[in-house]
């Protein structure tokens, strides 16, 4: 797979969602794109309180239903430039929803600092905005099979994902929800939860997490200090 040209590395944030009749900017949405390795992390607004909560096993039901509406992904990163438009295809090895109806693809324009996306084979429109000094020094500082664990660097910020351990349930229909699947509260459906998702500033003293799926991580460190 051909390298992911350097105008798209680096760390993005959502700024803008236009889909139908939904238009969201206040989801915290960051996209880590390297030369060929991505980590996405998509935490809806509105998020309840998470104090006192170290673990899935702490959760009440109205915080496991938040968590089960988040997204996030990652995997390999493909850019068509022959054709006149940028096509970029997302090959998603780990998700944490199940999997989609369709793949995961949009036609990329930048306009000055803003890169615009927009469906391939979905209609929606996405703004991003790419974090001062993320495009220096991306790559993958650790990686655990294709679909396993994963840490990407872009600038001064890591993305880490930990995919869950628990399979899917045999039967599940494309499209189907995360929220739909773990309704039921029993513990199997609640191990689908344990997906680890996180975002962390790197300084000179350490790495600490900002957002994660897993809200008890945010403020602590990922890693005592740089690589």
């Amino acid at each position: 797979m051909a390298p992911v040209p350097a105008r798209y590395r680096g760390l993005w944030r959502r700024t803008l969602l236009q889909a139908g009749s939904l238009r969201d900017t206040a989801s915290t949405v960051y996209w880590l794109q390297t030369e060929n390795w991505h980590a996405d992390i998509r935490i809806p607004a509105g998020r309840p309180c998470f104090e006192g909560v170290s673990s899935l096993a702490q959760c009440s039901p109205a915080q496991r239903r938040f968590l089960a509406t988040q997204q996030g992904f990652h995997g390999l990163t493909e850019v068509d430039t022959t054709t006149g438009t940028d096509i970029c295809r997302w090959h998603r090895l780990a998700d944490f929803q199940p999997p989609a109806l369709s793949p995961d693809a949009g036609v990329l324009r930048l306009d000055g600092d803003l890169l615009v996306e927009t469906g391939l084979h979905e209609d929606y429109l996405e703004h991003w905005e790419r974090l001062s000094g993320s495009n220096q020094d991306t790559r993958v500082l650790a990686q655990s099979g294709s679909g396993g664990a994963l840490l990407l660097r872009a600038g001064d910020w890591a993305m880490r994902v930990f995919p869950r351990r628990a399979a899917w349930p045999g039967g599940l229909e494309a499209g189907t929800s995360l929220e739909a699947i773990t309704a039921a509260g029993d513990a199997q459906a609640i191990a689908l939860l344990d997906f680890e998702i996180s975002l962390a500033k790197i300084t000179d003293m350490d790495w600490t997490v900002h957002h994660s799926t897993l809200p008890w991580l945010e403020g602590r460190v990922m890693l005592p200090v740089t690589a």
